[in-house]
């Protein structure tokens, strides 16, 4: 299947997002279990502020993944690969990540402000959603 010019720009920024979070995560916490798995040795970049650093550490790989997650709903939703409720439960992924963290089923740390920043990142996607439809729009 082909996807159109729009489709493409959106799948290639949903990559271009995810790789950033991973990046990230090379960058500022070499010692999660997909760089085990890859092969890839610890190595660390500092930051010296510490804000800066906070976020760098334990918002912007999350912040990413579900900015791409929003995204990935956007487009199967207009294709029609899903429904409404498929898009919840899709939206729904990050806060049952965290709860699995939360009772030692995953294996990372359960944040109270992870769920934080995944309300605040799936708001403002719902809150620019109508501003996305319509920058993207396209004539067949």
């Amino acid at each position: 299947m082909r996807f159109s010019l729009r489709y493409q720009i959106i799948l290639s920024l949903i990559l271009l997002i995810l790789l950033a979070g991973t990046i990230n995560y090379l960058l500022f916490q070499p010692g999660i279990i997909l760089f085990k798995w890859v092969g890839l040795g610890p190595g660390s970049f500092i930051i010296k502020n510490n804000s800066l650093r906070l976020f760098f550490t334990g918002y912007f790989s999350d912040i990413a993944w579900c900015f791409s997650l929003c995204l990935t709903a956007f487009v199967l939703t207009e294709l029609k690969y899903i429904k409404p409720s498929g898009k919840f439960f899709l939206l729904c992924l990050p806060f049952i990540t965290e709860i699995l963290q939360y009772f030692g089923i995953v294996r990372g740390t359960f944040d109270w402000f992870d769920i934080l920043t995944y309300v605040i990142v799936i708001a403002l996607f719902i809150l620019f959603y109508p501003k996305l439809k319509t920058t993207f729009y396209e004539k067949i």
